[in-house]
């Protein structure tokens, strides 16, 4: 196949995936379901993506922990094409309610929170189960079946309007 005809065909290929129109929410959903939800938390598989795929390790990243009583705490920096520009993953084992439970977060930058919210809705069967406002944060939590667990979604986003877009969506199961 000639050079022009070939490069025309995988102009035209792209440009009929969803990929080439996806945009900043579809992608950060994206990352999210595909990193925490599709599989719900795994401390070993998410810490073996990361070495596979070079990602950063942060030295502190209780922000990104959805439930205080930590145990156990890996997060990574993700480069390259893997996730959104700036994409945090983090990964805990901790307490909560007195069980072991498994958490998966994914921070994501400049995603319309709204947007993104509706979104998750329109693609998993998630409950809205509790709402909570602290300071300059609201915190949503959600019940759901992803992964075929039992899983807590927890959203937490800036409450005011026109404060820079930043959400951390993270999932929650027994250990």
């Amino acid at each position: 196949m000639p050079k022009p005809v070939f490069s025309m065909t995988l102009a035209a290929v792209w440009l009929a995936s969803p990929l080439a129109h996806a945009d900043t929410v579809d992608r950060a959903l994206n990352a999210f379901h595909e990193t925490c939800l599709a599989h719900g938390p795994d401390f070993e598989r998410t810490e073996t993506l990361a070495k596979a795929r070079g990602w950063k390790p942060l030295s502190d990243g209780e922000a990104l922990a959805p439930v205080a009583a930590m145990k156990e705490f890996r997060g990574w920096q993700v480069g390259g094409k893997d996730l959104p520009a700036g994409t945090m993953v983090a990964v805990t084992r901790a307490t909560m309610d007195g069980r072991s439970v498994q958490t998966c977060s994914v921070k994501l930058f400049d995603v319309d929170r709204a947007e993104f919210e509706k979104r998750f809705f329109d693609r998993t069967d998630a409950e809205k189960i509790g709402e909570e406002r602290k300071g300059r944060q609201v915190s949503r939590l959600f019940i759901l079946i992803a992964g075929n667990r039992k899983q807590l979604v927890h959203l937490t986003s800036p409450a005011a309007r026109g404060a820079p877009d930043a959400i951390i969506a993270s999932s929650i199961v027994d250990d």
